[in-house]
């Protein structure tokens, strides 16, 4: 169900990545595992993940599956942030963490509301719904363009402190690389999100548009949705106190 998938992806899945953080900064110390093999090969192993989470997204025609393999992608960004072993992958990281959690809520609560009132599952069933669900296709269209890491939503503001640790990291290529199949996965992200919501409120001149109905749920459904979508959007534009806040943590894991 729809609300389950929401709480697995963005919230249950990251419970993880804080196993992850604990390994690599309490039971090893970071230190240990800077500059080694064994992060090179974690790195290699996440860029991997990054780019076939994306592709398997772009070819999945099922509408929550799509969702479903996007998060295996984004998930990945988090990663390449953590085993960058440094303040500024840290930053993007938890701020990425934050950011997908309400992202991927907001985007599987849409999928289920439209499957709920119509009963449509597939991406290509989903031409004209942003004319009869306008409210539910402007609530995914903003997580949509967040998640795709457009400016000023909050996905924007953590894939470029990724993006920016992976070039200063001082890994050499590995980083710069990193960095690059980040970009190339925002535009795949872009490839099977934006594609959805382009044909949800333009299907074409020859699509019936006498056809359809208003079918938006109720209150119940909706006011969930455009909360989330505001947080979204507004966090990506005033970020300062939540780098802030992330900033003090990253202090504390790599004192010394």
């Amino acid at each position: 169900p729809a609300p389950a998938a929401a709480l697995l992806s963005g919230i249950v899945s990251k419970v993880a990545v804080m196993a992850i953080i604990r390994l690599s900064h309490y039971s090893f110390n970071w230190q240990i595992i800077h500059g080694t093999w064994v992060q090179t090969v974690l790195i290699w192993m996440i860029l991997l993940t990054v780019f076939l989470g994306s592709m398997l997204a772009f070819k999945e025609k099922l509408f929550a599956r799509r969702l479903a393999y996007s998060s295996v992608s984004q998930l990945s960004y988090v990663l390449f942030g953590v085993i960058l072993l440094m303040p500024m992958g840290l930053l993007g990281a938890m701020l990425h963490i934050l950011f997908h959690a309400i992202i991927k809520v907001v985007l599987f609560l849409s999928q289920g509301a439209i499957e709920h009132k119509t009963g449509k599952t597939m991406v290509g069933e989903l031409k004209g719904i942003g004319k009869s669900m306008p409210v539910v296709m402007w609530c995914f269209t903003i997580a949509a363009l967040a998640l795709v890491g457009i400016p000023p939503t909050g996905g924007f503001v953590s894939k470029w402190f990724l993006a920016m640790a992976g070039i200063s990291s001082g890994l050499g290529a590995v980083g710069i690389i990193g960095a690059g199949i980040l970009l190339v996965s925002a535009l795949l992200t872009g490839g099977y999100l934006i594609t959805i919501f382009a044909a949800g409120f333009f299907p074409g001149a020859k699509f019936d548009y006498a056809a359809l109905s208003p079918r938006d749920p109720g209150k119940k459904m909706t006011v969930p949705l455009i909360v989330l979508a505001v947080l979204a959007l507004v966090p990506g534009m005033f970020p300062a106190v939540i780098i802030d806040f992330i900033n003090d943590i990253a202090a504390t894991l790599f004192a010394g």
